[in-house]
């Protein structure tokens, strides 16, 4: 590449003549952001490579056709990939390319387990609780019914005992009630008991382990020990990625999401940071219940955007939605009916989207492009469709719900699907399946990836390119300065000015030295000023959000009415109640959670850029400053003020500037003392706070506790940021104010009149290296 060449080209010159040029090119490569040839390579092979790989996410709920998709995309609608037995044991999978076929299998930690255990064991106490109250409300009603004789009060005691189908059903209420109003303790609740089934000690698992497969086959049985309904190690599976040495995977990565509520903080975690940087996402809804409460809490992980981010929803099991009153409207025209499905399912998504973008405006243009263009984001499918049309020259292949999903349609659709007919069925089973338009949407978002890589690497390699030149400009500047410096120069003057400098620095020293700390100050000023305005904009829009995020909604109770008449009413279960509403707070926890997640990278960004930019114009303003002192107060024939000029920016160049960035406080690895951290201070991980586990709709108690735990957070970071500030600063200007400018001024000035004379008493042998050396730079091209 021509630019890498022309780096390698210039080292090398630089190199040969070292003693010329080296320190001239050192400071001039700092002040251009010059990186080295090899440097400059491998972040080329980084833009190429590294960002090429195609991110594709699918989100939906269990039973919502995620599995038959993949399958539909991956193996033909082979079923390789296993369904989830529950949205609380679905693991995540990651799908890419491998030279060997494996999965390498992820169990759960001894700390994830212990979370799961101390939330079932709340989940447990809490159904105690309501089981108790519901039973007691059971005998209250009975009791009313009795009749008050006093010779039937045996009798009647007896009435009052609940009985076994009774109890049952209470039992059944009282789990529906707490998967509505606690799913995550639930969801605990339910994989801790599938825990203690399985009859195995997690002590005696390894924290992962690579499964090896012989064939697609052999991955489909064997996988199911981990991620299949009935697996013997699916209770503590966390994470699956299987990679499949197939042409069609290859800079492909695929990210297949739990349902919500997961019971396992780490992983819920590991599944936003992976969906934030897919780049393109399929949401996968069930035509029959599209766009449900639940598909819309799952839709709450898609927020932040990073590169290509396009949303599309694809309406799953498409074919069961072809009967009744579609079938009756379309007179049993397939394509009228899938017209007549697609424009219900576009209206339906329009009107979900749009009142969800109005009741919480702080989901941003996440999902405008959807709302905008509804009918051409909905991509209707049917993965049973793709089965059935490999399986149809053996049609007895077919499991029971797959032949008679295929009989339906032969006896409903009798112009487009037939047992003998196949070149009239196959056309219509690719309608069904839409597998082409999916591959297309994801040949499109690769195209456009391609075309934004080509772009950026366009744009890198020219500001790389841009920079050289100013560089290699910079560069032939010096040589000519210093050749004429050579050529007009004189020992005895050299000698005399240096003299002169001496005086200059005694007289001079005490008002440079004086400015520059007045400069240093202001800059201490200025950027903590800027500083913190800009974080609080941060801060202030970060709690905008959080309020947003924040709902409410209501229910209604009965309570025992005043009076006589009412507590008689009671008495003989004629009423004595009334209902009354009470409202109760709700939120939406992944919209707070993306807010917070949100601010740690705006702050990072922020603080960057200011500090950056503030130094930068610092630098930019100290040069001439200084320059000003000293012309003040010296004749331009003792302070040269090209010279001086260089002199102060070698000067500020080996200045050390501190850096104030939390990358370091990022925790990648996982430990069971050290759980995932997505925050900067560790927002994600306390152990027990809401905030690292909530997903989904949160109401009542564990709404109000959730936003207090977010503002808290905010107020601490906002505090722990505001302190860093100041101790960046004062580390600043500490480093700055170690600086004896005056003297490391004059020092360089002094050592470089002491090199020119050298350089003028070998003039024929500098001047002959100085313009080899120009006409070596110069050639470059």
């Amino acid at each position: 590449m021509e630019l890498v060449n022309q780096l390698k080209s210039l080292e090398n010159i630089i190199a040969k003549h070292h003693s010329l040029i080296e320190k001239e090119s050192r400071n001039l490569i700092s002040e251009f952001s010059i990186s080295k040839a090899e440097e400059t390579q491998r972040e080329i092979d980084e833009i190429e490579n590294s960002n090429r790989l195609l991110q594709i996410g699918i989100v939906g709920r269990v039973n919502a056709g995620k599995s038959s998709l993949l399958n539909a995309l991956l193996f033909d609608g082979k079923s390789v990939l296993p369904k989830a037995a529950t949205p609380m044991t679905a693991a995540l999978a990651v799908i890419s390319y491998g030279e060997e076929l494996s999965a390498e299998v992820e169990f759960f930690s001894q700390h994830d387990i212990d979370n799961i255990q101390n939330d079932a064991k709340q989940y447990e106490a809490e159904f105690k609780r309501l089981l108790k109250l519901k039973q007691e409300e059971l005998k209250g009603r009975k009791r009313k019914k009795l009749s008050k004789n006093d010779h039937q009060q045996d009798k009647d005691q007896k009435k009052l005992k609940i009985d076994k189908s009774e109890l049952e059903k209470i039992e059944a209420r009282v789990k529906r009630e707490l998967d509505k109003s606690e799913p995550s303790l639930s969801a605990s609740h339910d994989q801790y008991q599938r825990i203690k089934e399985s009859g195995i000690d997690p002590k005696n698992l390894e924290n992962s382990k690579v499964v090896p497969f012989d064939n697609i086959d052999s991955l489909a049985k064997d996988l199911s020990e981990y991620v299949g309904s009935s697996g013997r190690y699916m209770p503590f599976t966390k994470s699956v990625h299987l990679r499949i040495p197939q042409e069609n995977l290859k800079n492909i990565q695929i990210v297949d999401t739990p349902g919500v509520n997961d019971p396992v903080v780490s992983r819920e975690e590991r599944t936003r940071e992976l969906l934030k940087f897919c780049d393109v996402v399929f949401i996968v809804s069930p035509a029959g219940q599209f766009m449900s409460n639940e598909d819309l809490e799952l839709m709450d992980r898609i927020t932040s955007k990073e590169g290509v981010r396009e949303l599309f929803v694809i309406a799953s099991k498409c074919d069961m939605q072809l009967y009744g009153s579609i079938k009756k409207e379309s007179g049993g025209d397939l394509y009228k009916a899938f017209n007549s499905m697609t424009t219900d399912l576009a209206s339906s998504l329009h009107s979900t989207l749009s009142k969800l973008k109005n009741d919480h405006p702080e989901i941003g243009d996440a999902y405008d492009k959807l709302i905008a263009q509804s009918k051409e984001s909905i991509i209707h499918s049917s993965g049973i469709a793709l089965t059935i049309k490999e399986a149809y020259d053996n049609q007895s292949v077919l499991d029971s719900g797959e032949a008679h999903a295929w009989g339906m349609l032969v006896e409903n659709y009798p112009d487009y699907f037939s047992e003998t007919d196949k070149k009239l069925t196959i056309p219509s089973l690719d309608l069904l399946s839409n597998m082409n338009v999916i591959q297309k949407v994801i040949a499109d978002v690769r195209d456009k990836k391609d075309q934004i890589l080509a772009k950026r690497k366009e744009e890198f390699i020219k500001a790389k390119t841009d920079s050289l030149e100013r560089y290699k400009k910079e560069l032939l500047k010096y040589i000519e300065l210093s050749i004429e410096d050579i050529n007009d120069g004189d020992v005895d003057e050299l000698k005399a000015r240096r003299k002169r400098l001496n005086h200059i620095k005694l007289t001079v020293s005490g008002l440079v030295d004086e400015e520059y700390y007045d400069l240093v100050d202001e800059l201490k000023i200025n950027m903590g000023n800027k500083l913190k305005n800009e974080l609080n904009s941060y801060f202030k829009q970060t709690n905008r959000d959080i309020d947003s995020a924040e709902g409410s909604d209501t229910e209604n109770y009965d309570v025992e009415k005043d009076g006589f008449l009412s507590w008689g009413a009671r008495k003989l279960g004629l009423g004595g109640y009334e209902t009354r509403t009470r409202t109760f707070t709700t939120v939406r926890a992944g919209a707070v959670r993306s807010a917070l997640s949100d601010l740690t990278i705006e702050i990072e960004s922020a603080i960057k850029s200011v500090s950056d930019t503030t130094v930068l114009n610092w630098r930019k303003s100290l040069v001439p400053t200084i320059v000003g002192v000293l012309r003040d107060n010296a004749d331009d024939e003792d302070i040269n003020p090209s010279q001086i000029r260089k002199v102060v920016r070698n000067v500020i160049n080996r200045v050390e500037f501190p850096t104030l960035s939390y990358e370091d406080n990022l925790i990648d690895e996982e430990t069971d003392d050290n759980p995932t951290n997505l925050g900067i201070y560790g927002l994600w991980g306390h152990s027990n706070t809401s905030l690292r586990s909530a997903t989904g709709t949160l109401t009542k108690r564990d709404a109000e506790s959730f936003l207090d735990e977010a503002k808290d957070y905010v107020n601490s970071l906002k505090k722990r940021v505001n302190s860093d500030i100041d101790s960046y600063l004062g580390d600043l200007i500490s480093n700055l104010k170690g600086v004896e400018i005056s003297k490391e001024i004059f020092s360089e000035y002094d050592a470089q009149l002491e090199d020119l004379a050298k350089q003028i008493e070998n003039k024929e042998i500098t001047l002959d290296e100085y313009n080899k050396l120009k006409k070596e730079i110069g050639e470059l091209r």
